[in-house]
């Protein structure tokens, strides 16, 4: 039975690749998540991403995100955010999403780590509802960490009525140092296909708190693409 899920699993995560190499729109580029889910772990999450240049729907475009996330069990996270989102600036509520994290597996049980993350989303100004599903798939080299997230997601507006898309993004990871570790993104999404490099770290803090960051500027791959789209995270895990 383990068997055949494991290969449902994969059978769905390279479809949804291949998918979404082809479809998806909005501005991709964000955090990239791992599968695990660290039990009793609380969090606070600053998130922000910024677009320029380019002529497509993604250009120009800033995102700001606040959120409070807690462990329910050893496999289950819930997370809530305040999101803020502009074409110039992003200093007014727009919205607030929810997001729930899966541990499918356990690090190390298979070949590839595995989790899924479900979220949504309620945006005021644009009156657009959306439900995403992403299956998140993690695979250790030695001292390179690769991951990819593949993404189903279900939009409803006024205007553009309902519809599906799929997104993909990848990372690739050098474990370095706990405190610096260079990594390379790709974004895929209808409207922008987008690569560049991140750097990602963590700090140590007492009573086992850390304090993670991610940062990195994704360059446009083609004339719809933004010019370039920059991205921050800080991310401050507590028990």
């Amino acid at each position: 039975m383990a068997i055949n899920i494991y290969r449902f699993i994969v059978g769905f995560a390279i479809y949804i690749s291949l998918v979404s190499l082809v479809k998806a729109d909005g501005l991709a580029v964000d955090r990239i998540y791992a599968p695990y889910v660290n039990s009793l772990e609380k969090e606070l999450e600053y998130r922000i991403s910024s677009a320029e240049g380019g002529s497509g729907a993604s250009s120009d475009y800033i995102i700001q995100r606040l959120g409070f996330g807690a462990a329910v069990n050893d496999s289950i996270a819930l997370e809530a955010y305040l999101s803020a989102e502009g074409e110039e600036d992003a200093d007014r509520l727009s919205g607030y999403e929810l997001e729930l994290r899966w541990q499918l597996s356990e690090q190390g049980e298979y070949a590839v780590d595995w989790g899924a993350v479900f979220e949504y989303e309620h945006s005021r100004d644009s009156k657009l509802e959306e439900l995403a599903g992403k299956l998140v798939a993690l695979k250790e080299w030695g001292a390179m960490v690769t991951t990819a997230n593949a993404s189903l997601i279900y939009e409803s507006s006024d205007v553009a009525g309902e519809e599906f898309e799929t997104a993909l993004s990848l990372q690739a990871r050098y474990r370095y140092r706990p405190m610096l570790e260079p990594a390379l993104e790709f974004y895929a999404a209808e409207d922008y296909r987008g690569m560049g490099p991140v750097l990602v770290g963590a700090i140590r803090l007492a009573a086992a708190n850390s304090l993670r960051w991610e940062v990195g500027t994704i360059f446009g791959l083609d004339d719809r693409s933004a010019d370039y789209v920059f991205r921050l995270m800080l991310e401050y895990e507590f028990y």
